[in-house]
Parts: structure tokens; sequence; C-alpha cells
């Protein structure tokens, strides 16, 4: 029996015999953010050790398409630490901790609080900790970034603090000890970050109150403390 060429055709899919719609490709700068999305995850589980092949196995997409955005896995690393400091919120923060019109205390708290919320993720912590662990160096070129655009301000507001309660003030360019005194504020909140995302039992709770405490514990010593910092 003889049949017509035209009906022994395969009909293409879709509703009536209709093609089925081309999907769409994604628009280059939409596809870089996924990508760097995906590595932060992928490198906050397993390290900066996992492989950029195991990666774009996850993505489903080929390790080739990856390389077309970032040609070395080194490039990648640092587009993932790039897109962990809040750059979008970090103008306001200095703003904020410049603001003498608001006390140095209430500065404190909600720039940490606020701060936290942006930084404390599993993701950002992790991270931080797995590039201390490694050959890469970025742990030091993002407290370049911190030092620069915040622990200056707080350096100076700190001044501020210990003047207005009464005790001889400092001037000239912030020291070494002021930014390691800052420091010192820093590491202590920062360290709910690792309690929450690294040590075990994980931290839960109140985080907001747990930073409050730990500034008002800070500056109800700094007077003091800033008294015995070497001269300037």
């Amino acid at each position: 029996m003889l049949t017509d060429a035209k009906s022994s055709r395969t009909k293409p899919a879709g509703e009536g015999g209709e093609a089925a719609p081309r999907r769409r490709r994604m628009v280059p700068a939409d596809r870089e953010q996924m990508i760097v999305a995906a590595a932060r995850r992928y490198f906050a589980d397993y390290g900066l050790t996992g492989s950029t092949t195991e990666l774009a196995k996850r993505m489903g997409i080929t390790q080739p398409l990856l390389y077309r955005y970032f040609p070395t896995k080194d490039a990648l690393i640092a587009r993932v630490f790039e897109s962990l400091f809040p750059q979008d919120k970090s103008p306001e923060w200095e703003r904020l901790l410049e603001d003498a019109s608001i006390p140095m205390r209430e500065r404190l708290k909600t720039f940490y609080k606020e701060f936290s919320h942006h930084v404390f993720t599993y993701e950002h912590v992790r991270l931080f900790l797995f590039s201390g662990l490694s050959k890469f160096e970025y742990n030091t070129r993002y407290y370049e970034l911190l030092t620069k655009r915040l622990f200056h301000r707080i350096a100076l507001g700190l001044r501020q603090h210990v003047a207005a309660g009464g005790s001889a003030g400092r001037a000239g360019p912030v020291s070494d000890a002021e930014l390691e005194l800052v420091q010192s504020l820093h590491a202590a909140i920062y360290h709910v970050g690792f309690r929450r995302w690294v040590h075990t039992p994980g931290l839960s709770g109140d985080i907001d109150g747990l930073i409050e405490f730990k500034v008002d514990c800070f500056l109800d010593g700094v007077a003091a403390t800033m008294q015995h910092l070497p001269p300037e």
C-alpha cells in the first residue's frame, strides 16, 4: 500500500503540529550572574579547591561555556569574592559612620546590625574561612577594603565618643593602634557569623541583641583603653 509522503513525515512537536518555540538564549550579563551565584555556593560547600569541571556539571552547562565568561578559575574566584562585599550599601554605611549628629553607640549598633544581615551568610562566612586557608589572598584585599572604607571612619567616631565623655581626645592621622582597636570590635562581631555557619552547634536566636551587647561591652571600656594607646 502506498502512502502519501507528506503524511508519513513526523510532525513537529507542539500543539496542532506547530513547531515548539525555541528556547531563548540567556543575556550574557544574566548568564554571568548565574555563574557567579552558582560558584559562590559551590565553593562555599566544597572549598576553593573545587573544580570548574564539577561546577559546570552541577550547573548543567559545558566547561567551554563557563570559560567563555571566566577564562581561568582564578578569574572566577576573584569575581566571586568581589561579589561578597555589598558595594551598594557601602556609601550608605560610610555616611552613617561619619554622622556626628548620631551618638557613636547608636551608629555602631545600626551599622553592625545591617552589616551582619548582608554579610553573615553561609556563603560569605565559609568562603572567607576557605580563603584564609588557601593560596588565595582575597582576605587581605577584603580587609584592605574594610580598612579604607569603614575602619578609618569608625576610628574617627571613637575619638568623638571618647571626647564627648570628657576624656582627652586624639588628633592627626588614624594610628595603627587605633585601627587595631577597631579590628578587635569587628573580630568579636564577625565571630558571631563563624559561630552561626562554621561552629557546631550553630548559633541561633537574637543576633541583633547579641551585636548590641558586644558593642556596649566594647564602648564601655574604649575610653580607658584609648588613654593607654601609644602616642600618635
